[in-house]
């Protein structure tokens, strides 16, 4: 426990190589006892140190190895947790193959109102957005976003519903469906405009809307 705790602080310090180490000598001391619910946990705290420190393509084995301990242990939200994990590192690298694992977490939040378990939903709705626009596939893309933005919107986290509906507008515009770009760009502005932070947001919506009514 005291290793779990010195890697958790650690990696609050942006320290994540030093992080790991203690991340990964927890995890041997208690998967050696044949503890899998504390294994699971610092196992997953390799993954996002080695994140941390900018070395995604290590993560996604300890990623892995979290998830399957998750598993034994029949913890549900830890496995969902560990799985959106490597879902980030996977965006990181550019990845978006891994459509499995996106799947299984959106099936498994369905009838969720857990803000911890649709804060993962979102990660699996954002890496789908993103894996069908690397595609080239606008369409596909706008199933994806709009869910991600309704999420964001449940969670109360309106920057990444604005970014998310922006993102839905722009293709919606691309694809000619003007009346719902608009409608789109309209929410955004709605979204934004009690927010301190969003000028470029705002300003990026305004400038689609005038495009789509111009258009």
């Amino acid at each position: 426990m005291t290793r779990f705790e010195l890697g958790s602080y650690l990696l609050q310090m942006d320290r994540g190589g030093a992080a790991f180490e203690q991340f990964r000598r927890a995890a041997e001391i208690v998967e050696q006892r044949g503890f899998t619910a504390p294994a699971a946990q610092a196992l997953l705290g390799c993954g996002h140190a080695l994140t941390a420190d900018g070395r995604h393509e290590e993560s996604l084995q300890w990623f892995d190895q979290a998830i399957s301990q998750f598993v034994r242990s029949q913890d549900e939200a830890g496995e969902l947790e560990a799985s959106a994990a490597k879902l980030e590192a996977l965006a990181d690298l550019h990845r978006w193959s891994d459509t499995k694992l996106s799947s299984k977490i959106i099936t498994a939040t369905e009838r969720t109102d857990d803000p911890r378990l649709l804060t993962f939903r979102l990660v699996a709705y954002r890496y789908r957005t993103q894996a069908r626009l690397q595609s080239g596939d606008p369409v596909g893309s706008l199933g994806p976003a709009r869910h991600a933005a309704d999420v964001a919107s449940r969670l109360g986290d309106p920057h990444t519903e604005a970014t998310f509906r922006l993102a839905l507008a722009h293709n919606l515009r691309l694809l000619k469906e003007s009346d719902q770009a608009a409608k789109e760009y309209e929410h955004v502005l709605a979204v934004v405009s009690a927010l301190p932070d969003a000028a470029d947001l705002e300003s990026e919506a305004l400038e689609g809307l005038g495009a789509t009514i111009d258009g």
